[in-house]
This record gives C-alpha cells, structure tokens and sequence, in this order.
C-alpha cells in the first residue's frame, strides 16, 4: 500500500471518528435534555390574550403538555403585558413531571356571572388545582387574579357556581408566592386536604363590603407557613377550618375584613379537629373582628394548643373573641354539646380598638367550658369615643392573666 493510500486511509479514519464522537456528545445532550425544565407558553397554545376571547382551551393545552412531558421539572408561564379572559378550569393531576411550576406574569381575569353557563362539572372553583404535587403557583409581584366579583356579589344564590376564586385539593408539597388576587367570586384562596404549603407575599383585596370574599380559607390540611402578606377583604383575612393543624402564621397585615380566624366549626353537630396554630407578628388596621374562635353549639371535637403572639390592633373592632355559641342567623338553637377550646394563649396583644362592648370577650359553653387560656401582657386601649368600654367579659372561661389591660380578672382559676 502506498504512502497515499495509507493517509487516506488514516484520515478516513480520524473523519469518522470525530463524526461518531460529536453523535455521542449530540446523543448525550439530548438525553439529558429530557431530564431538564421546559417552559410551556400558554400563547404558544393559542391563547390570545385580549381581554375578550375565552382562553381556558389553551391553559388547558398548555397545563397538559407540562404535567405528561414526564421532565424534573416544568413550567407554565402566562406572560406579561396581556390580559387572558378564562372561563372554569381545573389543573388536574398526578403529572408525570416530578415539580411543576405555574408562573403567573401578566392578568387572569374570570367572565361575568352573566357569562356563566349551567355547571355540570364537579367543580367547586373558577381555577382549580387537584393532585398536582410539588405544585408552585408564583408570580412576580404582577401577575393578577382577577375574580370579576362584582358581578357575583348581589346574588348570593349563584355563589354554588363559583365559590372560590383559586382552589389547591390535595396538592402536597405546594408553594404560591409573589402574586395578587383581587374580587373573587367568594374565598380568594381556598386550600383543602394539602400538606406541608408555604404561602407568602399574596397582596388580596375585595371591598369591605363584599361578602363572603375570605382572603385564605384552609381546612383539612398540616403544615402550613403563611407570611408576608397583604389582604383587604370583605371576610375573613385567614380562617382555619376543621381537620387543620401544624399552621404558622406571621407578617400579615389584615384590613378591613373580619380579622383571622379558627372556625366556624361544628355546624350541623360535625365533629371537627383544630391544633397546633400560631399567629404571630400581625396587625389588624380597622377590622370587625381580630383574632377569633367560633365554634356552633351542638359541635363536638376540639380547637386546642393555640398561639396568639406579638399582635398589634389599629383601631379594631372586637379585638380578642371566643365564641362558642356563634350563630349569624337570626334564629338559633339552643343544644348542649360544643367544640371543647382549651390551651389558647395570647401573649404581647396591644394597640387601640373601637369596641362599643368589650375589648376581650370569651363566651364559652356551660356544659363545655373553655380551660386552659392564658393572657399575658396586653395592653389594648379605647378610641373613638368608648374609652369607658376597654373591658373583658368572661362566660365559663377558665386560665390565668398576668399584666393585662383591661384587666383580664373574668377568667377562673
């Protein structure tokens, strides 16, 4: 063979070699490439964005493509600059993909009521979450759910429709951060059935007016944090519904609304578990209520080892309450059995309050009474006019009080 044969030959060699090494490499990123995030648009799946044409068909497309791709990790982003009208939707798991992030930059607003039709689903929401584990639901400070509530709130009948805004089912491992929620239909956030949720940097307004417009409603859930949060609302900034335990709330500011609250629990004669609450580091500006137990009469269960720490009321209505006889119809029975509320300690409450009653009442059941509440250094005082009403009133209620005022002598030893 001669030289020139052979250096072809050679170099026919190291051709195909370099050929086959970058086939390797392509073949290497490629596998690898399976195993990274993907962003899915929802515009890339026909969503307009104008405010006007009805977009859900395209989330929709856009929430299937992340949830089957079967990546680590996957994301749907809803961009910014553009409002996108969305009729009832659920987000449905199990995913294949191990964590899915849903990235809210530009505005979801909802139809009217009066673009509703019939619902023959079984949703309870206008945007539902169900089953998605290691769910983020994030925004950037600007992205916005718009709930349209206006055009809810005068007919309280239709509320079935659309009784949450943005609801979490059995979504463990969840985290919402960085967004707004305005007008909602009723609750702005319901989260039910979800374990172990981290909720923070929400800003959620509704008129002080509006009904039943709760900021966050949880029930059946453990191990949650919530903090850094904002909410304006009609109701509730927080209620902690039955089978709910392991919550720590901290840096909320709540106004106008009705205050944070455990319950209502025990309607209907259900049994219901509440434990292993603390709030703490909040203020009330100008709320109906502050921090609030209510329990119906006939109930059964408990609302127990509660925390209330480090809280400051603005000129707040009813600012300390326990309610074991809650009843908001203007008929109510009378029964026997309640919710037994025990261990509830309110330590470093202070501020102002308008109470035209007292500043501190506990209405506890006779046949069940409230043990075990402790107050420690409180200082609320009157404004507005009622500086005689800076009281605390006591019904079966049974703990200890230490450097408080008003002074807290209604509670038995």
């Amino acid at each position: 063979m001669d030289n020139h044969v052979m250096g072809f030959m050679v170099y026919l060699l190291l051709l195909l070699g370099s050929i086959f090494e970058v086939s390797v490499v392509k073949c290497a990123k490629s596998k690898g490439s399976s195993d990274s995030g993907t962003t899915f648009d929802v515009t890339k799946f026909g969503a307009i964005g104008n405010g006007k044409t009805d977009d859900a068909k395209a989330f929709t497309s856009a929430w299937e493509a992340a949830c089957n791709k079967g990546l680590a990790t996957s994301m749907v982003t809803v961009p910014s600059g553009k409002t996108f009208l969305i009729s009832a939707i659920k987000f449905a798991g199990p995913c294949k993909s191990r964590s899915i992030t849903f990235e809210i930059l530009g505005s979801i607003v909802a139809l009217p009521k009066q673009a509703w039709g019939k619902r023959d689903d079984d949703g309870d929401a206008w945007i539902l979450f169900h089953q998605v584990q290691g769910l983020s639901v994030v925004g950037n400070g600007k992205g916005v759910f718009d709930g349209h509530g206006a055009s809810w709130w005068p007919h309280v009948s239709l509320y079935d429709r659309a009784s949450f805004a943005l609801r979490f089912s059995h979504c463990n491992n969840l985290r919402v951060s960085g967004l707004k929620h305005m007008n909602s239909q009723k609750n702005h956030i319901s989260i039910n059935g979800c374990n172990h949720a981290n909720i923070s940097n929400l800003h959620i307004t509704a008129p002080g007016t509006s009904p039943n417009t709760d900021g966050i409603d949880i029930s059946s859930s453990t191990s949650l944090f919530i903090q850094d949060c904002v909410m304006a609302t009609g109701d509730d900034c927080i209620a902690i519904n039955g089978g709910t335990s392991d919550v720590k709330i901290s840096r909320i500011t709540c106004g106008p609304g009705h205050g944070i609250s455990i319950g209502s629990l025990g309607k209907n004669g259900k049994h219901e578990e509440v434990e292993g609450i603390h709030v703490e580091n909040c203020t009330f500006i100008k709320t109906q209520n502050g921090v609030r137990i209510k329990s119906w009469q006939g109930g059964a269960g408990f609302a127990k080892n509660i925390i209330f720490s480090n809280i400051n009321f603005e000129s707040a209505d009813n600012p300390i309450i326990i309610d074991q006889y809650y009843c908001p119809h203007k008929t109510c029975d009378t029964k026997v059995g309640a919710v037994k509320v025990s261990g509830v300690k309110y330590i470093g409450l202070r501020g102002t309050t308008v109470a035209k009653d007292a500043t501190i009442d506990l209405k506890c059941s006779k046949t069940v009474p409230c043990t075990d509440i402790e107050f420690s250094d409180i200082n609320i005082k009157s404004v507005g006019g009622h500086a005689g009403n800076a009281i605390a009133k006591c019904t079966n209620a049974h703990g200890t009080a230490r450097s408080c005022t008003p002074p807290v002598h209604c509670v038995q030893t």
